[in-house]
């Protein structure tokens, strides 16, 4: 959704709405309505929270001046690609797309990659484990004024969302009513980018002349990075980002497109240096209501009234889930006859680990 990156002021004091329990928590600028912190402290949160055992991130909402909404890190966090892979075969409770992203990863990544690093977010470092692992410090944001921070303390958020101030943009799920057709779904929105602060954003930059890795180090992937294909068996590279249409999610090689819309067709990665992000969905326009998805690069004014991470197709949760974020046990249903096979792959990749350490 036009997503800037880079640095923001925003003078309003920080309203505590932080629930104390783990799971995904919002705190609130004094700009955001009591009722609507509460709807993402309970409806929305609770949507992450009762599909992921693992994902826990303070995020800090307000409004300001921006395209859409955006979301802000402002920090890059990297670990070794052995440590990465390790932390996701170290899991107990592995869903299907858990097993055959490890085993894409020993197929695929590894020689491109296997001797470099990761980049990923605080909260995915967090979520598995690895905080410690983090080159340079696991680092957060602080609130409106966006400095590094030690991720997990006290007033130190996983990501900051900024929400347009623009008059008449949003449409709110828990007020009722009519979406417009000059309006958005709030809450959509403000999952797109929670989703990028968990961990679905690329390290490509499309905002310049051409398309470039712009994490740290030599064509550093980001963990979403690892999973985006042209076809089964062709990884598109981060030291060669494709222009060419077609990319797209998967967990298993190539051989599933792991991303639909909520009309049941496949989405396919932005691949243009055109401002929108390269992990975001090209949006089915003109007809953008028909397939979908809230992690589309532009919204649907008019069409996406609850629209969620739970209805839209479930592309987001396939993407953290094969990232690191784990389903909780009653999502989590290992296909038959797939636990031989990763069984092998993980012999291979517990090699790779011993090796690289």
């Amino acid at each position: 959704m036009n997503i800037n990156k880079g640095f923001f002021l925003a003078g309003a004091a920080i309203l505590a709405a932080t629930l104390a329990h783990g799971g995904i928590t919002y705190t609130c600028d004094p700009s955001v309505t009591a009722a609507t912190c509460n709807y993402l402290n309970t409806t929305i949160a609770g949507q992450y929270n009762s599909t992921f055992s693992n994902a826990n991130a303070t995020i800090y909402v307000q409004y300001g001046t921006t395209g859409l909404a955006q979301s802000t890190t402002g920090y890059d966090n990297q670990v070794s690609y052995a440590n990465y892979v390790a932390a996701l075969a170290a899991n107990t409770n592995m869903s299907t797309i858990d097993q055959q992203a490890l085993l894409a990863l020993a197929a695929n990544d590894f020689t491109p990659y296997g001797s470099g690093n990761v980049d990923i977010t605080s909260a995915l470092a967090s979520a598995l484990g690895i905080a410690g692992e983090v080159i340079n410090g696991n680092t957060g944001i602080t609130g409106p004024g966006g400095s590094p921070c030690t991720a997990g303390s006290l007033g130190c958020y996983n990501g900051v969302i900024t929400m347009s101030n623009a008059p008449n943009t949003w449409y709110y799920d828990n007020l009722g009513g009519t979406e417009t057709g000059s309006q958005y779904d709030f809450y959509g929105a403000l999952e797109h980018e929670t989703d990028e602060i968990l961990g679905t954003s690329s390290c490509i930059n499309t905002t310049g002349v051409s398309l470039n890795d712009g994490c740290p180090g030599a064509s550093t992937p980001s963990a979403a990075d690892l999973f985006r294909y042209s076809a089964p068996g062709s990884l598109i590279l981060d030291s060669s980002p494709s222009t060419t249409p077609g990319a797209y999610f998967s967990y298993n090689g190539g051989t599933t497109n792991g991303a639909i819309g909520i009309g049941g067709s496949p989405k396919f990665y932005n691949t243009l240096n055109n401002g929108d992000d390269y992990a975001d969905y090209i949006s089915s326009s003109p007809d953008c209501g028909t397939n979908q998805a809230v992690q589309d690069a532009e919204g649907c004014p008019g069409e996406d009234a609850g629209v969620n991470i739970l209805n839209d197709g479930g592309s987001e949760i396939n993407v953290l889930n094969a990232v690191g974020y784990d389903l909780k046990s009653s999502l989590a249903t290992p296909e038959p006859g797939t636990m031989g096979l990763l069984g092998a792959g993980l012999t291979m990749l517990a090699f790779v680990v011993r090796r690289r350490r």
